[in-house]
């Protein structure tokens, strides 16, 4: 974690705590690295759209120039594949 102080954690601070990238979040960024070659750029950004961001379907449809009623099972099945990447289901599932 980073002190809230800090607005930049790799700058450093003069409060004495520890500063620099920590391993868990080297580890994140990597792993996120790793979610975007796996599931290609644009499968990337509309979950980052849809899960981060907050979009509905209706705006990443908008966005894409797809209809709503598209755009819901492509978003299901990149969700599916997210969670396979991650390992929070099994390949049944």
């Amino acid at each position: 974690m980073t002190i809230a102080s800090s607005a930049n954690f790799l700058r450093g601070t003069a409060s004495g705590y520890v500063t620099g990238l920590a391993d868990g979040r080297a580890e994140a960024i990597d792993r996120l690295d790793g979610f975007r070659k796996a599931m290609g750029e644009k499968p990337a950004e509309r979950l980052i759209d849809y899960c981060v961001l907050g979009m509905t379907t209706a705006e990443i449809a908008r966005k894409d120039g797809a209809k709503e009623r598209d755009m819901a099972p492509v978003l299901h099945q990149h969700l599916r594949d997210c969670a396979l990447h991650f390992k929070l289901m099994g390949k049944k599932g």
